[in-house]
């Protein structure tokens, strides 16, 4: 019988630099990025220095040990055809 994991996913807010679990950058670690929407059970991340958003599963999402928060003035909706 397996068990469900109890811990809930962290819920960033618009804006904040997350750790992405689920990709990696080229040493190895974990890619931070900034937090923009989660859509059809997907979180919306995008790189740090601007640019094309990318999903991963929200349990991947993970909170820096200091907040840190980046101003989106206008968050982009999620293109269409990402969203299934």
């Amino acid at each position: 019988m397996s068990r469900k994991n109890s811990t809930p996913t962290y819920q960033p807010h618009v804006g904040e630099v997350v750790r992405d679990l689920g990709h990696r950058d080229f040493t190895g670690d974990p890619v931070e990025a900034v937090y923009m929407d989660t859509l059809a059970g997907l979180a919306y991340l995008r790189p740090l220095a601007g640019g094309c958003e990318w999903t991963t599963k929200p349990e991947h999402v993970q909170a820096l040990a200091s907040p840190r928060f980046i101003t989106v003035q206008h968050p982009s909706r999620p293109r269409t055809a990402d969203v299934a």
